[in-house]
């Protein structure tokens, strides 16, 4: 099973604000929202925490024979 590390592919940077605040300027539209600056402002930083949690999560090691469970079961 192919693992994923790192950062995905086209993904902007945690650290680059810059291209975060252009995906929010593209990606809004595209959904449908409309954003005020102040809006604006709220959704790239907490892309930006999210981004962070993600890279996170896509580099904690995994030993290579641990495999996703098939069911979730609360």
């Amino acid at each position: 099973m192919a693992r994923v590390r790192g950062q995905p592919q086209g993904a902007p940077s945690v650290n680059d604000r810059t291209a975060i605040e252009a995906y929010v300027d593209h990606a809004a539209p595209l959904i449908g929202l409309t954003l005020t600056s102040e809006q604006r402002d709220g959704v790239v930083k907490n892309l930006a925490t999210t981004f962070a949690v993600a890279q996170l999560v896509l580099e904690f090691p995994l030993p290579d024979d641990v495999d996703a469970a098939r069911v979730f079961e609360a």
